[in-house]
């Protein structure tokens, strides 16, 4: 059978504009699985680059959420950098990772900047930067702004283009008194513009026999290494020539767009403008490759009209560029070009866009991840319905299963609905989510088992989920010194959507294993005079929440992203040498915050270490929360002030709703700010609180003296005293 998976490689211009008209016009949308691999998980719109850089508008302003687009436009998101292509294979090699195969191909991965030989060693030592990535340049940027005075070495841009000019135009209105010189040939450069950068008190040099700060280089573009080194037909600037239906000669079934190609019998310079606008040939003639009927042909107009932006102190104001003729700079040209921009941002700004289809699926509405869980309230009264009192009243986060006397083993089960559509991904995410549990318990993971669900498609392509998957369980397993031991898969009956990796289903057995006579950590040993750490931020369900309304979080994203894939058994290591350095135990309670989310957990430890303490005739004990102590991931509360939840919010509200009614001098859990919060500020911090959290932090209770020893590592939430 063969194998059938479009991919899209690049989060360029061409193919998010692509995912938006599949969205929009599903009918377009070939049907097949499609995959998109982008380095990053926002696209920087290239023509509004220069206005962040001025400070004209923010970065989030021109932002294309990619991740979120392909989500709602039904195609599996995978964040990672290309690193070769065997085309004979079909085959993308990644990064650290195992490769994706494919059966047709989008290239659209732009270009990055030229660096001239003269430049290679500055640009090593990061005495220079190059203005692609526009991301990792912003940042880079960013860090020159405390030098913004007359009395520091210049910053040198170099390049005698229209985007050197642009920028170099953009960083005197960022920096009103740096000196700026802009290396170039300015041979090349129109007299008109000559003189405006000279008004601007922008210097013109020619070489760099001076002292100088940070080079930005505005070099020209080519094409990755990756690309260069195969047999494809190339420019003299490294693009790809494709003919005039946007194919390559060498390989069947590949197109190429955007900055990286250039139609053979039609060569143009790159432009953001023929990126856009090839892709109304491009949707058409992907679905006629693959239903295999005849393709339409692109003509690209050979010149368009070029504005550039001189951010002058007062008025905006700006050049246009036909051909080799130059008018203004003029405010006119400013109002075309602003709303050029605005008009093609806006179409990605959309509050949620919804691919238009008549069919219903919980999975695009309903947050997945251990957003997914059964409601607390419903899993007690199910369990005490069942004669499995203890499992509600006292539960804990993993059991023992063995023990000789020396060493003790501890078991847990956990999984969840696919959280993202990257399969491999996916499943790395699930497998520390499980371990999570043995963490909470101060176990160290031995060994492992997989229940796999996979959805009914093709068998090739179901293949391909299936080992994506493996190979994201294994290789976690292995990482964190435990065995995959086997398993077991079934195929769904549910109805199939797209993308298909969303219908995988993953539950572990995970097996722990304490050493050298240690004793499991419990819920229920809490201890008056405790106070409360935490390992990680909050406010994983409510970033996941605001994904799928399309709202941009791109610095969100990168912190969320890194710790859902970031193991916590270091902590629990640390914490043992701290025993050993000690000679006594400094966890007396812990537990994982996952679906029931800060409150729904910590309630669990209260309820179980009373009922602990009451069997032994102590006095109950309740928690009081320090809510400006918590941790947000970046971006949360602008979520939480924007009504953004995760669908499990009302359930976890239930909880929190059935302990703050009670008389607060019998609450299990009460606040230390209280009564110097306004309701609004109050409803904030508990919604945070209220959040389920996949791979989420660890929480323990712990003598107070050992606070200073953690806080490196743990920051402090709250504390225990007596009812």
């Amino acid at each position: 059978m063969a194998f059938n998976h479009l991919v899209l490689i690049g989060g360029g211009h061409s193919n998010v504009s692509l995912l938006k008209k599949w969205l929009m016009f599903p009918k377009l949308m070939p049907e097949i699985p499609v995959s998109i691999i982008s380095r990053d998980s926002h696209l920087v719109y290239s023509a509004m680059f220069p206005s962040v850089i001025s400070k004209s508008i923010t970065l989030e302003e021109s932002l294309i959420n990619i991740k979120s687009l392909a989500k709602n436009a039904k195609v599996s998101f995978i964040e990672e950098e290309v690193k070769n292509v065997d085309f004979n294979l079909k085959k993308i090699v990644l990064s650290n990772r195992p490769s994706v195969n494919y059966s047709k191909l989008v290239l659209n991965y732009g270009s990055q900047t030229i660096i001239p030989k003269e430049f290679e060693s500055l640009v090593k030592n990061r005495n220079a930067f190059s203005i692609k990535p526009f991301l990792r340049a912003y940042d880079s940027i960013l860090k020159e702004d405390i030098f913004d005075s007359v009395n520091e070495l210049p910053f040198v841009i170099v390049g005698s283009g229209l985007a050197a000019i642009e920028v170099s135009f953009a960083l005197r209105k960022r920096w009103g008194d740096r000196p700026l010189k802009l290396l170039c040939d300015s041979r090349k450069i129109n007299n008109t513009i000559l003189k405006s950068l000279r008004n601007s008190n922008i210097d013109l040099i020619e070489k760099l026999n001076f002292d100088y700060g940070k080079i930005l280089l505005c070099t020209g573009n080519t094409s990755p290494l990756w690309s260069q080194k195969k047999l494809l037909d190339s420019d003299s600037y490294g693009r790809i020539i494709t003919n005039q239906n946007l194919q390559i000669k060498s390989f069947s079934g590949i197109f190429a767009v955007g900055d990286c190609a250039v139609v053979g019998s039609a060569k143009r310079p790159a432009s953001g403008v023929f990126a856009v606008k090839v892709v109304n040939t491009l949707v058409q003639n992907l679905k006629k490759d693959i239903e295999g009927r005849s393709l339409k042909k692109w003509f690209p107009q050979k010149i368009g009209l070029q504005i550039v932006n001189i951010f002058p102190s007062h008025h905006p104001k700006a050049f246009a560029i036909y051909r080799n003729f130059v008018f203004g700079p003029s405010f006119i040209f400013w109002i075309l070009k602003h709303k050029i921009d605005l008009n093609f941002i806006k179409k990605f700004r959309s509050k949620r866009l919804i691919m238009k289809s008549s069919e219903k699926s919980i999975s695009l509405n309903d947050c997945r991840g251990c957003a997914a869980k059964i409601p607390q309230v419903v899993l007690n009264k199910s369990l005490i319905n069942s004669n499995l009192n203890s499992f509600a009243s006292s539960p804990e986060d993993s059991v023992e299963i063995y023990q000789n006397g020396q060493d003790i083993i501890l078991q847990s089960v956990d999984g969840f609905p696919a959280l993202v559509s990257d399969p491999w991904l996916n499943a790395k995410i699930t497998t520390l989510h499980a371990c999570s549990d043995l963490w909470a318990c101060g176990a160290k993971l031995s060994s492992a088992q997989a229940l796999i669900s996979l959805p009914k498609v093709e068998r090739e392509f179901q293949s391909y989920l299936f080992s994506q998957s493996l190979q994201g369980i294994k290789s976690t397993v292995e990482d964190q010194g435990g065995e995959l031991l086997g398993g077991h898969t079934f195929e769904a009956r549910s109805l199939v959507n797209k993308p298909y990796s969303l219908g995988i289903d993953i539950s572990l057995t995970v097996q722990g294993i304490l050493k050298n006579g240690a004793k499991p950590w419990l819920k229920s040993g809490m201890n008056n005079g405790d106070i409360l750490m935490m390992s990680r931020p909050l406010g994983v369900g409510i970033y996941f929440a605001g994904q799928m309304q399309n709202i941009n979080m791109l610095d969100t994203s990168s912190k969320v992203i890194n710790n859902l894939v970031k193991s916590q058994q270091y902590l629990i290591d640390e914490i043992y040498l701290f025993q050993n350095q000690f000679k006594e135990s400094l966890v007396n309670a812990a537990t994982d915050i996952t679906g029931y989310g800060f409150i729904g957990h910590l309630k669990e430890m209260v309820e179980s270490s009373n009922l602990y303490r009451q069997s032994n005739n102590l006095e109950p004990l309740k928690v009081l929360l320090d809510l400006f102590a918590f941790k947000a991931y970046p971006g949360v509360f602008d979520l939480i002030r924007k009504d953004v939840k995760s669908t499990f919010f009302e359930s976890n509200k239930e909880i929190f709703d059935k302990i703050y009614k009670v008389n607060k001098q019998k609450r299990i859990i009460n606040f230390l700010n209280e009564n110097s919060l306004d309701q609004e500020t109050f409803n904030e911090r508990i919604s945070l609180l209220l959040d389920p959290q996949t791979c989420g932090p660890l929480l323990i209770s712990c003598n107070r003296k050992y606070e200073n020893v953690l806080k490196d590592k743990w920051y402090k939430v709250g504390e225990v005293v007596k009812m």
